[in-house]
Parts: C-alpha cells; sequence; structure tokens
C-alpha cells in the first residue's frame, strides 16, 4: 500500500464520525502538509468527499469502517483500549484460552494479552491494519488471532516453526470462519518460499536479537515487502540488545531502504506467571553470574518499532548464523533459554 493510498484511508475514515476542519483532519493522517494537501485535492476532484463551510466532509459511503479511537484519553499520546478494542481484548482472551505455552526449544515467551490488542491497536491508528496484507514471522503472540477478531485485514500470513501455535491458530481461523489467515510451517534459517516474497504491504515479527539472527529475521520480512509505503513492526527490547546493537541494526535498516518512523519505549511486557518459564531460568546466563531468586516482578519488556519503506526494499549483505547456536546467543544473550537440543551439543 503506498503512502497515498494509506492517508487517503486515514482520511476516509475519520471523515465517517463527522465533518472536520483541515487543522482537525490533519491529526488523523500521517503525511506532511504537502502530501496532505495533494491527496485532499485528488478526493475532491474524485468527488469522495466534499469542502462546505470550511470542512471536509464525505460525499459518499467509502466502505470503510469509522475510525474507532485508540489514543489514550489521559496523555493523548499511548494507546488506549476502549470502546471496539475493549471489545476486541475481552474476546481474545477466551480466544486464547489453552493457548500453547514457550517452549525454551525456540526461545519463545509471549507478551500480556493486553499488549498483544494495544499493538494491533496501534497498527491500526497508523493506517496498517484495515484492507492491507500482512505477514508475521513467528506468532507465539497470537497477533494474528487478535488481527482476526477484528476483520479488518485483507490478508493475514502467519510463518512460524512451532507446529502447535499453528495447530492453535488453524484451529481459531476455522471455528471462526477466517479464511483470511494462513498458517505455514517455516523454519527462519530456510529461505523464504518464493510466493511470499514481495506480497505484503505489512510485516511484523519479535526477532531474535542475537546480531545474526536480529537480520535474519528481519531480512525474510524484508523479502516479504511489496515496495515504498510497505511497512514493518518489531519489538526490540533494552534488555538483551545494546545501544550498540540497536545502532548496528539501525543502520542495517536504513540501508535497506526503510526509515524508522516509531519507537514506543517498553511498549509490551512479558508476565512471568502466564508464561509458566520458571525452568527457563536455569540456562540464563544471568544467573550464572549472580545467585538470584526467581523474579517476583515482570522485568522484562520490549519496545515497538515501526518502519516504513522509502525505496526498494533491498536485503543488505550479512553473515547468516551459521548454526542454531549462533541464531540464538551471542555475547549479550543473558536471558535466553538454551534449548534442550543444544544442552548435549
Amino acid at each position: 500500500m503506498s503512502e497515498t493510498e494509506r492517508i487517503k484511508r486515514q482520511i476516509l475514515r475519520a471523515l465517517k464520525l463527522r465533518p472536520q476542519t483541515f487543522w482537525e483532519l490533519i491529526n488523523h493522517q500521517d503525511g506532511h502538509l504537502a502530501v496532505f494537501f495533494e491527496v485532499l485535492k485528488g478526493l475532491l476532484s474524485e468527488g469522495r468527499i466534499l469542502y462546505r463551510n470550511h470542512r471536509f466532509e464525505l460525499a459518499e459511503d467509502p466502505g470503510l469502517r469509522p475510525l474507532a479511537e485508540t489514543l489514550c484519553r489521559t496523555c493523548g499520546l499511548g494507546v488506549e483500549l476502549y470502546g471496539f478494542w475493549e471489545e476486541i481484548y475481552r474476546r481474545f482472551l477466551e480466544a486464547t484460552r489453552g493457548r500453547p505455552l514457550p517452549t525454551s526449544d525456540y526461545d519463545q515467551g509471549f507478551v500480556r494479552p493486553v499488549d498483544t490488542v494495544r499493538r494491533v491497536a496501534y497498527i491500526y491508528q497508523r493506517g496498517d491494519l484495515e484492507e492491507t496484507e500482512i505477514f508475521i514471522l513467528g506468532d507465539d503472540d497470537l497477533l494474528s488471532v487478535a488481527m482476526g477478531l477484528t476483520r479488518m485485514p485483507r490478508r493475514v500470513v502467519v510463518v512460524e516453526i512451532d507446529e502447535r501455535i499453528n495447530r492453535f491458530i488453524k484451529d481459531f481461523a476455522k471455528q471462526e470462519g477466517l479464511s483470511f489467515i494462513e498458517v505455514y510451517d517455516y523454519n527462519v534459517i530456510e529461505a523464504l518460499p518464493e510466493n511470499l516474497r514481495r506480497a505484503f504491504d505489512v510485516f511484523v515479527t519479535d526477532p531474535v536479537e542475537t546480531k545474526k539472527g536480529l537480520k535474519l529475521f528481519v531480512g525474510r520480512c524484508l523479502e516479504a515487502l511489496r515496495g515504498p509505503g510497505a511497512v514493518g513492526y518489531m519489538g526490540f527490547t533494552h534488555r538483551e540488545a545494546s545501544l550498540r546493537k540497536w545502532f548496528e541494526f539501525e543502520k542495517f535498516i536504513l540501508s535497506a531502504g526503510l526509515v524508522i518512523t516509531d519507537i514506543l519505549r517498553d511498549f509490551a511486557i512479558y508476565p512471568e506467571a502466564e508464561n509458566r518459564w520458571e525452568h527457563f531460568y536455569e540456562t540464563y546466563e544471568i544467573m550464572k553470574k549472580l545467585d538470584l531468586p526467581l523474579p517476583e516482578v515482570d522485568w522484562y519488556k520490549s519496545s515497538f518499532v515501526r518502519f516504513e519503506v522509502v525505496e526498494g526494499p533491498t536485503v543488505p549483505p550479512f553473515d547468516p548464523p551459521k548454526d542454531l547456536r549462533e541464531l540464538y546467543f551471542d555475547e549479550e544473550s543473558w536471558a535466553t533459554p538454551l534449548p534442550s537440543y543444544l544442552k548435549d551439543a
């Protein structure tokens, strides 16, 4: 989806609420003034909107849902779940009862259910959910389930190595009649299937955060994007990623033809109780360094980062992990569990 098309949709869904002035409407879209003006002019010339008494209004029903607010009513900046999104959250809690628990074999852990829905709400807020085709690499957070409940995307494709998660998502999609959700067994070490290359408007991933694993995960996602105007979202921590790692990764993203548009610090929290991963701590590097009890607080948090394609994208050259140990571990992996298949390796 191009930048212009995204802005059009943002404008039209905002106008479904009520007529708005130029200065009100500009807050509902992401374009700079010049492109915003050109999009408005285009919508006027197409007869899709009207300008009366210094207000823009719809000339016809655009076939989009009215804007469902997500902005925090206290600060006006964060994401708050109310109205439509509060109902999605309630249904998400019901739909994910009995979800697969994390396994150390794939460095898994899911964020709080409320944070999964907040991520989807933020993707919606930025105009990247409704009528888009979305690629998800790894889905232990069950983001596809939350997206499915909104019934807004045109297509959601999940590629995931864990067959338990894949079965769970497939069963959910079948039960809800969501034919736009597709799920494939996939190991990121393998090449991305040709039919998934340059086919999507949006990607979402929570990558392995080793230097090489990070670029491998996001590189696969870049291969899935169509071109300029496409966007990506990823979780990225400050727990196992130094500023040097952030620096090197940001250079990687910029050289791929993308710009970072948003960083929401510590946007998602990994709940200790729900993940039930106490046994993971047995092999954590940090536990070898210091005599520590198991945590009594939810301490592992992830920022949510958004990118947008300006040109390309092209995947910059990098050294891929030579094996699974190099995929999951580097000198900063102090809270990554050792997979069972590597314990005797």
